[in-house]
């Protein structure tokens, strides 16, 4: 059984470490904010 991590800047839970990667890399430091993603900023 696997933890659950959530996200340090929107605090959404992940099944695994590999996903909360996933999410961050993507939305938060990726090509979020250059996709047009401004929830953040």
């Amino acid at each position: 059984m696997s933890e659950k991590s959530s996200c340090p800047y929107c605090d959404s839970i992940f099944e695994d470490k590999d996903e909360l990667s996933k999410h961050i890399d993507r939305i938060h430091h990726g090509s979020g904010l250059l996709e047009g993603d401004g929830r953040k900023f």
